[in-house]
């Protein structure tokens, strides 16, 4: 059985405060005779020390929580002013202490045997019984769930010990008012999320938070008009808020239950911290092997099928399934490491994006490129490959629009071709990551897949012929450097041949006059010794120039992923 505070006098009043109340020191032999002189004596104030009066009144101190002290010669209306100014506790006068008047600081009458000794030694042990009791009680509810936490048992066991001891309620939700976990205990139909918006509503920000009193009690009228009492503590550690730990319990509980909730609820805030640390540690450390797992499929790393198979088994991924590989570049960290634009956060999102029945994803960050490996339906008849491109057409569709609500900005977005095997995951990504520098290149936005820029797809086949090479670097070379006379020669050519071969539909597109279009297009035929109003030589020119773009595209691409 867990130790639990007795159910005596010595908790009445605020539980929030500190010392023993004025009406559980009248229980006392010592002042069980104690005549009241106002009429108005507040039972529940509490009082943490007791001082005389010759101490009490002179000064400007507050004296907040004090029990004053004075022989029945001593008291003046002067200094019942005084301690009525500065937040006495009460006072207490041994023998006559004749009319207080209009004063509403309370007042005691008791025998003139009671001295200033006997008084301050019963309030203080009073006051020090009271925070042992407290104590014990504290860490009877610590090593409770302390022992949970040492079992790992969770944040749902941990949630659950929170309501056994309170026998109410209980909630732990994250910095955002997410519900983390929940349990009902004896309220019934009590629902999570209306306590999560009582509490984004209610609850004090965790800077102005008193320390030495973090547990805040809420009264919350719930969606039946039923009150409810919210005992909330903010989970911080070393500065660090990562949540609210809640105690609700129906109507308004007695001061001793509400004294309970408020040490299930401190004690817990970091206990459960504790839990969501370590929790944390676990997610990011699996994450990491997970993202090297990627990474080395990613870049072709395996250097056997049975290693392939070793790793994989551990993370529950087919390796003979057909998969395709979606990329999204130029992604910036905009908030701290935990913010939700943080670039560990796009893999995650990434993973968990449309998900698909038997159809495994794994993502994760290169540099501030996002990769996202994603298993396709296998092929079925002869449209089987223009279907699974089509599949990666919509994930990728449906990733942009993410990332796009994330970044704030229009982002781009491109996929390789399906291949089947786990090794040649590789083979899918450099085509996305060509299709993806191309289209930064080209000045396309949106989702664009590799065989959909079917000339540069086809020209894929010639990435290794020298001849090709040649072909390209020859035949633009004389239209580039300072020795043609004209700046951006190749781009004027290569505009005229883009708009049809029409002088007028090319020179609004470069903004310049006919007259100096038709310069440009002499000055690069006498340097090609080509006639460029000849469709061949248009065609020859424009693949040269198709041809250096992709070569150039592809030295780029090939450092970044090319195996070391």
């Amino acid at each position: 059985m867990p130790y639990t505070l007795s159910r005596g006098h010595e908790d009445e009043g605020d539980p929030g405060q500190a010392g023993v109340s004025l009406g559980r020191l009248l229980q006392e032999r010592l002042l069980r005779s104690a005549a009241d002189a106002t009429d108005r004596i507040p039972a529940d104030r509490a009082v943490t020390w007791c001082l005389p009066w010759d101490e009490a009144v002179p000064g400007d101190s507050p004296l907040a929580g004090i029990l004053v002290y004075a022989q029945g010669g001593q008291v003046s209306p002067a200094g019942l002013r005084a301690l009525e100014k500065r937040g006495a506790g009460a006072l207490v006068v041994a023998g006559p202490c004749g009319d207080p008047g209009a004063c509403t600081l309370p007042v005691l009458s008791v025998s003139e045997a009671v001295t200033f000794r006997d008084l301050s030694r019963l309030v203080g042990e009073l006051a020090l019984a009271r925070e042992t009791h407290v104590m014990r009680y504290g860490l009877s509810v610590h090593h409770s769930l302390v022992e949970l936490l040492y079992r790992g048992a969770g944040l749902t066991a941990l949630c659950f010990q929170m309501a056994r001891l309170s026998a109410s309620a209980a909630a732990i939700l994250d910095a955002q008012f997410r519900v983390l976990a929940f349990e009902s205990g004896p309220v019934r139909g009590l629902d999570p999320d209306a306590v999560a918006k009582a509490l984004r509503s209610t609850v004090i920000a965790p800077a102005d938070i008193d320390r030495r009193h973090s547990a805040q009690v809420l009264t919350w009228g719930a969606a039946d008009n039923a009150p409810l009492t919210l005992v909330t503590s903010p989970i911080l550690l070393a500065g660090r808020h990562d949540g609210w730990v809640a105690v609700i319990s129906t109507a308004q509980p007695h001061p001793h239950d509400l004294s309970e909730h408020r040490v299930v609820a401190e004690q817990s805030a970091t206990i459960v911290g504790t839990e969501m640390l370590r929790m944390r540690s676990i997610e990011q450390a699996e994450e990491k092997a997970r993202g090297d797992f990627v990474q080395a499929l990613l870049h072709g790393r395996f250097t056997t099928a049975r290693e392939i198979e070793a790793r994989a088994a551990h993370y529950d991924f087919p390796v003979g399934s057909d998969y395709g590989v979606v990329v999204a570049g130029g992604l910036p960290g905009l908030g701290g490491p935990e913010s939700q634009a943080s670039p560990s956060q796009y893999a995650v999102a990434a993973a968990r994006l449309a998900p698909a029945e038997d159809a495994r994803t794994l993502a994760t960050m290169i540099g501030d490129v996002l990769a996202v490996i994603r298993e396709v339906p296998p092929p079925s008849g002869p449209s089987g490959p223009e279907m699974a491109d089509r599949s990666l057409g919509e994930y990728a569709a449906v990733l942009q629009k993410e990332l796009d609500c994330r970044v704030g900005r229009p982002v781009t977005v491109a996929w390789g071709r399906t291949v089947h095997g786990a090794g040649k995951i590789f083979d899918s990504y450099r085509e996305a990551r060509l299709a993806l520098e191309l289209c930064g290149r080209l000045g396309l936005q949106g989702a664009h897949g590799f065989s959909g820029m079917r000339v540069f797809a086809t020209l894929a086949g010639l990435a290794g012929n020298d001849e090709a090479r040649s072909f390209a670097a020859e035949l633009l070379a004389p239209l580039r450097g300072q020795h043609t006379g004209v700046a951006d020669l190749e781009k004027s050519v290569i505009t005229y041949i883009q708009s049809g071969g029409n002088i007028n539909a090319a020179a609004r597109a470069l903004h310049i006059h006919r007259n100096t279009m038709l310069y440009r297009l002499d000055r690069a035929s006498r340097l090609l010794n080509l006639d460029l109003r000849e469709a061949e030589h248009q065609f020859a020119v424009w693949l040269a120039s198709k041809l250096d773009l992709f070569f150039d595209t592809a030295r780029t691409v090939d450092r970044d992923v090319w195996p070391r």
